[in-house]
């Protein structure tokens, strides 16, 4: 009954956001929202009248558009709100009133008012011809539209981080990326053991680890303020193990590596805007977890065959886990950054009688535009994960420390470094945009023993299909 009431809350907010959505005025230049009455603009398109939210989006449509089809081009008089001949009015471009899209443009009826606001908040006087002029020979008029805009290489996160950024209604992207996390060694608590130390408990002592996975993401965006996103991935991992074993009264070491491969949970969740005002953004993040991986993998042992794999080598949670989070986001001139904060909620125990812990993420993160095309990345992440709760009956805890269900939760911080590559609209390759990032912990502290997390490389591709 809880589940059918939370879909049917789910299902309302969707339908209240696509009618609201419906009923919106939206800007034909950069798909925002006109939410400003005194920077919106207008003109007349073969019959029809077509909106803008600020005086600038109105010129750089004329700079890609037939003017010929042009008609009854109007801005918004600051003084009264009203809309007013754009080729008459007088122009002020002054800091101290910014407008929707960055450019600092504001209008006026009368020219005389335009200089007393000048004399009062500073700026520049200009005429329509003139400030046409400005927005052909200079970057006077160009525009970044943050979330809006997938053009800029910074625009969105790291290519670790996902869920950072909205798409314009009817948007759609499709992504591909890519992971390897290495460990090698292990840890208690926050020093490094020695084989010898884990045999005191344990008859198998695990010596490095890598994990790969591969993950499909599609975007959707209904309307301006809400995206939607699917995430499947395949994961593969491969553990390598020491076993000491008693052979005729003789210790022996035995090496042996155990497998797991196949598709991994299934996430469904959307992101939600609270606002966007160009520089700076926020909005909700949700997911829920489908349990679809794999929990019941096995692998042959020098100890015996077919036998079940421990918690870290299955490929999914076997519970539905909610995600719930925000996003902050910001840019100046070539600068970007955001932060980001999710918690997971593990719900119940899975089929095999246990559930992990609880996971709580911050990251933080800021890129510079080096050129069009390229930035650098920066970004540091925090983890806080619960300890694994229950056990699976199947596992010898006294038999390897990833049985052992003590041994599982940390806390880390983890920092990486990254390229963002992107295309400007006028190439042929303006729809796709790529990421690569390599990370490690810089503090790692463990509950029970577990192995030492050493490089993580993440690498994608998104595509935007429409």
């Amino acid at each position: 009954m809880k589940r059918i009431n939370i879909l049917s809350i789910l299902l309302l907010c969707l339908f209240v956001n696509t009618f609201q959505a419906q009923n919106r005025k939206q800007c034909i230049q950069c798909n925002m929202n006109i939410t400003d009455d005194l920077h919106r603009a207008s003109a007349e398109k073969e019959g029809k009248t077509i909106q803008f939210d600020a005086i600038e989006c109105l010129i750089n449509y004329l700079k890609i558009t037939d003017k010929i089809s042009m008609a009854s081009l109007k801005v918004s008089d600051y003084e009264t709100g009203q809309l007013i001949d754009a080729e008459t009015a007088t122009y002020l471009k002054s800091k101290a009133i910014p407008s929707p899209m960055g450019a600092n443009l504001s209008a006026f009826k009368n020219r005389e008012v335009a200089i007393e606001i000048k004399s009062q908040k500073g700026g520049e006087i200009y005429s329509w011809e003139g400030i046409k002029t400005k927005f052909k020979t200079s970057k006077f008029g160009v525009l970044d539209h943050n979330h809006h805009d997938h053009y800029r290489p910074d625009a969105h996160a790291p290519i670790g981080v996902m869920g950072d950024h909205l798409h314009a209604k009817g948007g759609l992207m499709v992504s591909l990326r890519y992971m390897n996390m290495t460990m090698d060694g292990n840890k208690s608590g926050t020093s490094d053991i020695t084989n010898n130390d884990i045999y005191n408990d344990f008859m198998v002592a695990p010596q490095d680890m890598t994990m790969e996975m591969y993950m499909l993401g599609v975007m959707y965006a209904p309307s301006n303020t809400l995206t939607l996103m699917l995430m499947q991935r395949f994961s593969k991992k491969d553990m390598n193990l020491t076993a000491r074993m008693m052979m005729n009264g003789m210790t022996m070491m035995r090496d042996f590596s155990t497998t797991s491969s196949g598709l991994g949970d299934l996430k469904v969740g959307a992101m939600y805007s609270l606002f966007d005002n160009h520089k700076t953004s926020l909005h909700l993040n949700g997911m829920l977890n489908i349990p679809i991986g794999d929990i019941e993998n096995r692998d042959d042992t020098p100890m015996m065959n077919d036998v079940k794999l421990p918690y870290a080598m299955q490929l999914g949670s076997g519970t539905y886990d909610f995600t719930f989070g925000a996003t902050l986001k910001g840019n100046v001139a070539k600068t970007s950054w955001g932060a980001q904060f999710l918690s997971t909620l593990r719900t119940g125990k899975n089929s095999e009688n246990y559930r992990f812990g609880n996971l709580y993420q911050l990251n933080f993160w800021s890129a510079y535009k080096l050129t069009e095309n390229f930035s650098l990345s920066a970004r540091v992440l925090g983890v806080l994960e619960g300890k694994l709760k229950g056990m699976d009956s199947d596992l010898n805890p006294m038999m390897v420390t990833t049985a052992n269900t003590t041994n599982y939760g940390s806390d880390k911080i983890k920092a990486f470094a990254g390229i963002n590559i992107a295309f400007p609209k006028s190439s042929s390759l303006n729809d796709f945009r790529f990421g690569i990032e390599v990370g490690a912990p810089i503090y790692e502290n463990y509950n029970g023993i577990q192995m030492n997390e050493n490089l993580t490389l993440n690498f994608g591709v998104k595509y935007n299909v429409l």
